[in-house]
């Protein structure tokens, strides 16, 4: 994975977090990114597990340690090829081709045939 590509994961985890550029958890995030780790110390405990939820939120794979979090390379590749950069599903043919049928009641076939409901009026008169 390139620098440019890590930059672009940092840029897209930091503008997905929804934080303001001035908060303390956006700063915390940024120096998560930079420096591979973030201690307990730098915010506290529990500010620092509200920035856990963030990162499982937006599906970015992080580790707990002693002390703090951790964000090795390999989460950031993971997060760029798995949610960045996911692959447009390839959309199938089905195994029975789209046919027009009319289904209205006065609707009549390309064919000059007569609509279902004219056929079940006329066999009713048949009947009769």
């Amino acid at each position: 994975m390139t620098a440019e590509q890590e930059l672009e994961v940092d840029a897209y985890v930091l503008a997905s977090s929804g934080l303001r550029i001035t908060s303390r958890g956006y700063k915390a995030l940024k120096i998560l990114f930079e420096h591979g780790n973030l201690l307990y110390w730098c915010m506290g405990k529990n500010d620092t597990l509200e920035l856990a939820k963030i990162l499982i939120y937006l599906k970015f794979r992080y580790n707990h340690v002693p002390g703090g979090l951790e964000v090795l390379a390999e989460h950031k590749r993971d997060f760029y090829y798995l949610v960045m950069h996911r692959k447009v599903p390839v959309h199938r043919k089905s195994k029975y081709p789209n046919t027009y049928l009319s289904v209205g009641k006065a609707d009549r076939y390309g064919d000059g045939r007569t609509g279902w409901a004219e056929q079940i009026l006329a066999n009713k008169e048949t009947e009769k």
